[in-house]
């Protein structure tokens, strides 16, 4: 099983210096990737909560948004970064908005990040909650699932071989050259890399299985992902005759958002705290279980006060990933 970080992106303490040592660190001990999420903006006055905490609270209690997300690294330019002083270890976006984007420009960052690191970038993409950052692209907040199948068709028709060209009911690329390829392939072999559907709703999870390669969900109790992973793979062999697809479970190291079993319809999977020899009974349940990768996120850390606190991480893991290596 393969075993990767949310790298420093969230809080004051993600500066250079730690997002450097950290991900040189990181490729060194053998961790197999990184990934950044997608956020614009802070309000002061929110004008929705966090899914969380509506899901908690309820949707008419107004709280702001988690501190962490008060500072966050803007996530293809930190991946490229990071791209330019490892060697081995992937990088990823968990996830990346699509309405924060536009398909062609998207496809050739993507393409370049691709190129430039050789072939070491997975696209994690989703639909995202905050109607202030939809407002701040002047995309719409409305049809997001149909909106965001057809960005994917869209990006992977931007990759294809020279001379490209998508026409579809909500974006359009001319035909022409979108130049540089991704130097990863798709399964039919063409320019691509892999795209990761972080979809929740029953519909999200048909995307997952006609467009993406991998299933990307946050938080889910292992039964609940695997249950889930099997409905999506039964999809995509009887409707779209593919598959089977990666399952990459993102999850949450004592996280400031409350610890709560339940949230809504969706089984929460309690944080993983305490040493490493504390949390390794959750990742072997994940190991056996036959989840591909674990992406533990420490970004909501109550106990994250320094640069440091986020450079110790990769060796304070370190027997984690042996087991998940093992």
């Amino acid at each position: 099983m393969k075993l990767g970080f949310n790298m420093p992106q969230l809080t004051a303490f993600a500066s250079q210096r730690a997002v450097h040592e950290f991900a040189v660190r990181a490729d060194q001990l053998g961790y197999d990737s990184l990934w950044v999420q997608d956020h614009l903006l802070y309000p002061e006055q929110p004008i929705q909560s966090h899914p969380v905490h509506q899901a908690v609270l309820g949707p008419d209690k107004l709280v702001q948004w988690p501190e962490a997300y008060e500072s966050l690294l803007s996530p293809l330019e930190s991946l490229a970064y990071v791209a330019g002083i490892t060697q081995n270890i992937r990088v990823g976006t968990s996830v990346l908005v699509f309405g924060y984007h536009r398909p062609a420009a998207l496809a050739k960052q993507i393409a370049t990040i691709d190129l430039l690191s050789g072939g070491r970038f997975d696209l994690g993409i989703g639909i995202g909650w905050a109607r202030e950052e939809y407002a701040q692209m002047d995309s719409p907040f409305e049809k997001l699932g149909a909106r965001c199948s057809d960005f994917i068709r869209a990006l992977r028709a931007a990759w294809k071989q020279n001379p490209t060209q998508y026409d579809g009911p909500f974006y359009t690329i001319p035909r022409g050259s979108t130049s540089p390829k991704p130097i990863q392939q798709d399964a039919q072999g063409n320019p691509s890399v892999p795209i990761l559907g972080g979809f929740l709703s029953e519909a999200g999870l048909s995307r997952v299985a006609e467009l993406c390669d991998a299933w990307h969900p946050a938080g889910h109790t292992v039964e609940l992902a695997v249950t889930r992973m099997q409905q999506i793979n039964q999809i995509a062999k009887e409707r779209f005759d593919r598959g089977p697809l990666q399952l990459v479970q993102r999850v949450f190291a004592a996280p400031a958002l409350p610890n709560i079993e339940k949230i809504g319809d969706q089984l929460m999977q309690p944080s993983w705290t305490g040493t490493p020899d504390e949390m390794l009974p959750h990742l072997k349940e994940c190991k056996e279980a036959g989840i591909d990768e674990v992406v533990i996120d420490t970004s909501f850390f109550r106990e994250m006060e320094s640069e440091d606190d986020w450079i110790a991480q990769p060796d304070f893991f370190k027997p984690l990933l042996d087991e998940a290596h093992r």
